[in-house]
């Protein structure tokens, strides 16, 4: 066990992390657990939680080479304090929750603008420009997740329309002022104003497509798995979805004919290493993409700590086992770089 290559997980949390254990078990490697606070920095030790191949036990062990940042959130500090003992970019993942007003900003100073809805930050201003100009916006949180708070305004012949979640409207007004009160409760400068696209349907039914990028043994983006979620029936979100199924069949059905999944992969990869360039090391991110009915394709958002669960839904256990490798063969790459 001495001599077994050992790959860090760091962590706020002194607590096994199951998912990862057959893929080290595969790979012959051991995992260990670092938190900062059991950090040894002058004796470059930490006492750790280890995966031996059977079982977690607490050992002080040397600091591994390379680490697969865990925390959530910005760049922690320990990052660049272990960078320094082990050199650049041996901890990657360094930021693992995106800024969606930032990233926008980074995607539309590249070749990826002309992919991004309209997006500026929220004020009653922009609003009102939005809704002279598009008709249908979305009013969503910068640093949200889950597909919480994600609000679809719409004016039509003077009468304002409120949703949440829903295509039903939860509140109706009969001016843009009382619009703007019932914002003012929930919507600051830090929220997002954004172009409302009419994604694709299938049997009514809107759907998206999420690429899991990763970073592997060699050490380059590739895409690691792909999936469509599809929309409740009622909702103009695919978050909270009715269904996980696989893209190729989800496109063959909305877009028969048509060759289409070339270009989303080269968008998913672009935008992968738009973000690293600009934010540091990162390892996998997540790219979600959706069609209109015109077949324009629209990036809608990038995560920095992709769910890798939502792949199961697929029913391929390999192609899991092979999701949550890639993270441990980019660790041995950078370990021995």
């Amino acid at each position: 066990m001495s001599n077994q290559r050992r790959i860090g997980l760091l962590s706020p949390f002194f607590l096994p992390i199951a998912a990862y254990e057959k893929p080290a078990n595969d790979l012959n490697i051991g995992l260990v657990i670092v938190t900062p606070n059991r950090i040894d920095w002058k004796r470059q030790k930490v006492q750790g939680l280890l995966w031996t191949g059977e079982a977690w036990i607490e050992d002080s062990v040397v600091l591994p080479r390379a680490h697969y940042n865990r925390f959530y959130g910005p760049k922690p500090k320990v990052v660049d304090r272990l960078e320094g003992l082990l050199g650049k970019n041996k901890v990657f993942n360094h930021i693992t929750r995106f800024n969606k007003w930032s990233i926008h900003q980074l995607l539309a100073e590249s070749k990826l603008k002309a992919y991004l809805p309209a997006t500026e930050l929220y004020t009653p201003k922009q609003l009102k420009a939005y809704l002279e100009r598009f008709k249908q916006v979305i009013v969503k949180p910068v640093s949200g997740q889950l597909g919480t708070q994600i609000y679809l305004v719409r004016e039509e012949a003077g009468i304002y329309y409120l949703h949440c979640g829903t295509t039903s409207p939860v509140a109706v007004f009969s001016s843009l002022r009382d619009l703007l009160v019932k914002l003012e409760s929930f919507a600051h400068n830090d929220f997002l104003v954004q172009q409302y696209v009419t994604f694709a349907s299938v049997q009514g039914r809107i759907f998206d497509i999420r690429f899991l990028i990763q970073k592997g043994g060699a050490g380059n983006w590739h895409v690691s798995g792909r999936l469509s979620r599809v929309a409740l029936s009622y909702s103009y979100i695919t978050n909270v979805s009715q269904a996980i199924v696989e893209t190729d069949e989800i496109l063959l059905q909305a877009f028969p004919g048509r060759h289409l999944l070339p270009t989303l992969t080269e968008l998913s990869l672009e935008a992968a290493r738009i973000v690293e360039a600009s934010l540091g090391s990162l390892g996998e991110i997540s790219v979600d993409l959706c069609l209109d009915d015109q077949e324009r394709v629209w990036i809608i958002e990038l995560n920095a700590k992709p769910m890798k669960s939502i792949f199961a839904h697929l029913g391929k256990g390999e192609l899991m086992q092979e999701i949550y490798k890639q993270p441990l063969l980019y660790a041995l790459h950078l370990a021995a770089s």
